[in-house]
C-alpha cells in the first residue's frame, strides 16, 4: 500500500493518471493473493519509475522502445507502463505499440476478468474502473474475451483461457468457448518460443494436468503434439510428482511420457527447447524402454546403477 500510495503521489505531480490493472485487481476482488502489481500510466510511464526510482533509492530497468521500466523496490520487479494500443500486422505477429489512454490499454487485453483496473491517485484512490463488465463476470465465473477476433490475433489467447479457467474454477463464456474451436487452427501461426513459454506457465499452475485434460478436449493439444492423448495414468503420476519434486522440468518429462521418440522429436524441434531440457526428454522416452529390466527381482545395486548411471534425475 505504501509502494502504491508513493507511485500515486509521484504521477499526480507530473500530472499523469496512474492505474494498476489486470491480474491484482482481478485476484483483489477474488480474495486471492496477488503481490504481482502492474502500472499504467496515462502519460510518461518512463518518467513515473524514474522518479520513483529516485524517491525509494531502488533499481530501475527502462525498456524506451516499449515506453516501459521495470522497478525493483524490494527485489522483486514492478512494471510501470506507459498505456498503449496494439495493432497485429497479422495473425500471430507479434503487436505493433504506439501510446494511448486507459480505454485503449484495457481493450489490448485477453479476457475481461483481466481488463478491471483500480485508480492510484491522492482523491479517488483505489476507485475501481471496469468498461468491459469483468466484475460482473468474476461474479457469474465465466472467462470472455473482448472481441470476435481475439485469438485470431494472438491464438495464445487459446491457452491462456484454458489455464485461467482452470485455475481459477470458472467456465469458458459461450461464444469464447466457441471462438477457441473455430480458431484452433490460429496456433499454426504462433512461433515454437512463444508457444514453449505458454506451456512453462502452465507448467507452473497447482493443476497443470487439469489443463492439459481440457487443452485435449478441445482439440488444442493436438496442435502442439499430435499423437498427444489426455491419459488418467498420466494425471495421477503427475498429483505423485507434486509430493516428490514439484518442478516444471519434470511435469514437462512426464507430459512427454506417452508420445514415442519420433512424435517427442517432433516436439523438442516445435517447441524450440534448448538442449539441456531436450536431452531429459529424450533421455525419459529411453528409460521408459528400460523399465522391464528393472523389475528383476535379483537386481543387484551396480546392476541399477550401471542401468541408470547415465541419466538425469529428473528423467529418473
Amino acid at each position: 500500500m505504501k509502494l502504491l500510495e508513493t507511485a500515486g503521489e509521484v504521477a499526480h505531480g507530473l500530472n499523469y493518471k496512474l492505474f494498476v490493472v489486470g491480474g491484482a485487481v482481478r485476484d483483489l476482488l477474488l480474495g486471492r493473493t496477488n503481490l504481482d502489481l502492474d502500472l499504467v500510466v496515462e502519460g510518461n510511464g518512463v518518467e513515473v519509475a524514474q522518479q520513483l526510482a529516485a524517491r525509494l533509492n531502488a533499481k530501475l530497468v527502462v525498456h524506451n522502445r516499449f515506453g516501459t521500466a521495470t522497478l525493483y523496490p524490494d527485489g522483486k520487479g514492478l512494471d510501470i507502463i506507459t498505456a498503449r494500443r496494439e495493432g497485429y500486422p497479422h495473425p500471430g505477429a507479434l503487436p505493433v505499440v504506439q501510446p494511448s489512454n486507459l480505454a485503449d490499454d484495457l481493450f489490448r487485453r485477453d479476457f475481461t476478468i483481466n481488463t478491471l483496473a483500480m485508480k492510484i491517485e491522492p482523491g479517488p484512490f483505489g476507485e475501481l474502473i471496469d468498461p468491459y463488465g469483468g466484475q460482473q463476470d468474476l461474479e457469474n465465473r465465466l472467462i470472455r474475451i473482448l472481441h470476435p477476433k481475439s485469438f485470431i490475433d494472438d491464438a495464445t489467447r487459446i491457452l491462456r483461457a484454458l489455464r485461467y479457467e482452470q485455475r481459477l474454477g470458472f467456465k469458458l463464456e459461450e461464444f469464447t468457448a466457441g471462438a477457441i474451436r473455430r480458431d484452433l487452427a490460429m496456433l499454426d501461426t504462433i512461433s515454437g518460443d512463444r508457444l514453449r513459454h505458454e506451456l512453462e506457465l502452465i507448467m507452473k499452475e497447482p493443476y497443470p494436468e487439469r489443463i492439459f485434460r481440457r487443452m485435449d478436449e478441445v482439440g488444442a493439444l493436438s496442435k502442439l503434439v499430435l499423437s498427444w492423448k489426455g491419459d488418467s495414468v498420466i494425471e495421477k503420476r503427475m498429483a505423485l510428482a507434486r509430493q516428490a519434486e514439484p518442478s516444471s522440468p519434470l511435469y514437462l518429462a512426464l507430459f512427454v511420457y506417452p508420445l514415442d521418440l519420433a512424435d517427442t522429436e517432433q516436439f523438442i524441434a516445435r517447441m524450440r527447447y534448448p538442449q539441456k531440457v531436450a536431452q531429459i526428454l529424450r533421455q525419459t522416452l529411453e528409460l521408459k524402454t528400460k523399465l522391464p529390466l528393472l523389475t528383476s527381482a535379483d537386481l543387484l545395486p551396480s546392476d541399477i546403477y550401471r542401468l541408470l548411471k547415465e541419466y538425469s534425475p529428473t528423467a529418473i
